[in-house]
Parts: structure tokens; sequence; C-alpha cells
């Protein structure tokens, strides 16, 4: 995920354009606000993080030695934001529970539509009480689409607790899920 387009804009910040964080800012802040979102499970608080996550960036671009590195810091430095704020709350990692908004097909039938919401609800009920260290690594992973080294590079953990991680996390989320699947099969 490292970008030439970073370092360039990088490199004008540095050279005192401000406009450029600012495209810096548009480039990536949406694309981290799910992220947090799906960790935080709250709109507000997810926010939040990504402004603070933002802020600490530019105030610490001089610490940045690597430009190329910056999409991975800027995760590293919202993921310390987000851990925060969990440990503030102390609810094991859930803030609150917000209804995503759901995708409406044209071609599925009412009774398809119901099904697959309630699917997508129990997954993403289970997925909430994961502890947040097996939940971020499923997001970053399933959601974010980020290879077992890029997730690496943002948790600060090796590629094999990576894997670790994720097999774990599978794992639990299907078992808590299989009797779900076991009695459609059945009906």
């Amino acid at each position: 995920m490292h970008s030439p387009e970073d370092s360039e804009l990088l490199s004008q910040i540095r050279s005192g354009n401000e406009r450029a964080f600012t495209d810096l800012y548009n480039k990536h802040r949406r694309r981290l606000l799910a992220y947090c979102f799906r960790l935080l499970q709250d709109r507000v608080a997810a926010e939040d993080v990504v402004q603070v996550a933002f802020q600490k960036a530019y105030e610490s671009l001089s610490s940045l030695n690597k430009p190329e590195l910056f999409f991975y810091w800027l995760y590293s430095i919202a993921r310390n934001e987000v851990y925060s704020v969990v440990r503030r709350t102390r609810k094991n990692g859930t803030i609150s529970s917000i209804d995503d908004e759901k995708d409406i097909w044209d071609e599925e039938t009412p009774h398809e539509l119901v099904l697959k919401n309630e699917l997508a609800e129990l997954v993403q009920y289970h997925l909430n009480h994961l502890k947040l260290e097996y939940r971020e690594v499923l997001i970053l992973r399933q959601y974010d689409k980020l290879s077992y080294a890029e997730i690496a590079a943002i948790t600060g953990d090796t590629i094999s607790s990576v894997e670790s991680r994720l097999f774990k996390a599978r794992k639990a989320l299907a078992k808590k899920l299989a009797p779900y699947f076991n009695e459609e099969e059945k009906s």
C-alpha cells in the first residue's frame, strides 16, 4: 500500500505546501474512517480517532524516515488511538452498536433480502464480540483486503502472528455461526 504519490505529497508538505496535506487527508480519510468504524462500531468515535490520527501524523511528519510507508504509519497511529478509546471505555472493545446502511438490490426478492440482512447482522454481531485484536486482523484482511505483510506493518506484529490470529478469529467466528447454518440446512 505504499504510494509514490504519498512520498511526493509528503515532500511538498515538508517544502511548505500546506495544501498537499489536504490532498493526503482526502486520499486516505474514507478508508481510515471505515477501518476505525469497524473496530469501534461508533461513527462519532471513529471520526474523532481519524482526526486525531491525522493531527498526530501532521505534527510528527519530521519523524517519518520513510515517506513511502506513510500509509502504514498513519494506520498505526489510528490503531493506537482506537486502542486508547477502547481502554478508556472498558467495554471489551465495544463502544456501541450502530446499524450500517444495507444495500438493496433490485433483482433480489424481499425474502432473499431479509435472509441476507439477517445473515449480515448475525455475522456483524459475532464479529463485534471477538476480542479487539482478532476483530482487527479480520477487518484489515476481509474488508480492507490487506496482505498479511501489510497487516503486520500496521499492527507491529510478525506475519506469522497475523496468520495465527486470523486463523483463530476465523475458526472462532465459524464455530459461533455453525449452529445457524446447520439450522438452515435442516429446514
